[in-house]
């Protein structure tokens, strides 16, 4: 048992580093754009880096949340038999 819950963990963590990269170049596009489409002008380069740190954060909340969960679903689906 104490197996699966280590293999839980650095699968997880293995997966939502994976997830992280994409997911906070997805999230800072979709920020900048709709920022621009409000303002009517380019980003400042203070702007891009707020919204960077703010698109950082969200998508490391986002992609460890989900890696994790995605895990227990597929853990307690191969390893306990239920579905």
């Amino acid at each position: 048992m104490e197996k699966v819950i280590i293999w839980y963990g650095v699968s997880s963590l293995i997966l939502g580093v994976l997830l992280y990269f994409p997911m906070r170049k997805f999230i800072y596009a979709l920020s900048i754009n709709r920022l621009q489409r409000r303002k009517n002008r380019e980003a400042t380069d203070r702007e891009k880096a707020e919204i960077r740190k703010k698109s950082n954060l969200i998508a490391a909340v986002i992609s460890i949340t989900f890696a994790f969960f995605y895990n227990r679903v597929l853990l307690a689906r191969y390893f306990t038999g239920g579905g």
